[in-house]
C-alpha cells in the first residue's frame, strides 16, 4: 500500500524563529556528536525495521541529493537525542520534503512532533520554499494529527488516498469523543 502525501504550502509570512522549551533545544546533525547512531537510535521506533546501521543511514539520507546535515534537525531533551525531522530542499523547483520524521516511543505526547513542525517551517520558509510535501503510514495518527495542525493538507488524488483519509478522520473523531 502507498504512503499517503500531505502537502504545505508557503503563506508567504516572515518565518518565525522557533524556541524550545525548558530542558530542551534543537540541534543539526552537524552539532552532534554522534550523529549517526543518535539517528539511528530514534528512528528505529516507526521508521526502520528495528536498530540498523549506517549504511542504512547512507541509503535513506545521504544517498538522497537534496539532503543536507543542516537541515536534519534533533530535539534534545535534557541533552539527550528523543525526536528528529529532516527538510529536504529543492532549489530548482522551490519544493521542500519532510523527511524522517521519528520520536522515541518514550518521549512522545510531548509536543515534539509539533515544534519539529514549527523548525520544518521555519527551515522551509529560511530556504525559500513555495511547497513542501511529505509521506506517511496511516496508523501514524498522532504524527498525522502534528501535521494537520501545522496546515498540511492530503492529498485526495485518488480514491484509494480519500478512502483512506476517510478512516484516519473517523478514528480522530473518536479520539476527540473520548
Amino acid at each position: 500500500m502507498p504512503q499517503l502525501k500531505m502537502y504545505w504550502k508557503n503563506d508567504g509570512k516572515a518565518a518565525a524563529e522557533v524556541e524550545a522549551s525548558s530542558g530542551c533545544r534543537i540541534v543539526s546533525f552537524t552539532e552532534l556528536e554522534d550523529a549517526v547512531d543518535k539517528w539511528l537510535d530514534i528512528v528505529q521506533y516507526g521508521l526502520s525495521n528495528g536498530k540498523q546501521d549506517a549504511e542504512f543511514y547512507r541509503k535513506v539520507m545521504t544517498a538522497n541529493a537534496t539532503y543536507s546535515e543542516e537541515r536534519c534537525f534533533f530535539v534534545l531533551e535534557n541533552e539527550r537525542a528523543v525526536a528528529t525531522l529532516a527538510v529536504l530542499c529543492d532549489y530548482e523547483k522551490k519544493e521542500g520534503y519532510i523527511h524522517m520524521v521519528a520520536c522515541r516511543e518514550d518521549s512522545r505526547g510531548k509536543g515534539y512532533g509539533t515544534l519539529l513542525n514549527r523548525v520544518a517551517e521555519y527551515s522551509l520558509k529560511k530556504e525559500g520554499m513555495q511547497t513542501a510535501f511529505l509521506t506517511t503510514d496511516d496508523w501514524r495518527i498522532p504524527a498525522i494529527k502534528s501535521y494537520l495542525r501545522a496546515g498540511f493538507t492530503p492529498d485526495l488524488s485518488t480514491e484509494d488516498f480519500k478512502a483512506r483519509w476517510e478512516k484516519i478522520y473517523a478514528i480522530i473523531e473518536e479520539q476527540r469523543a473520548i
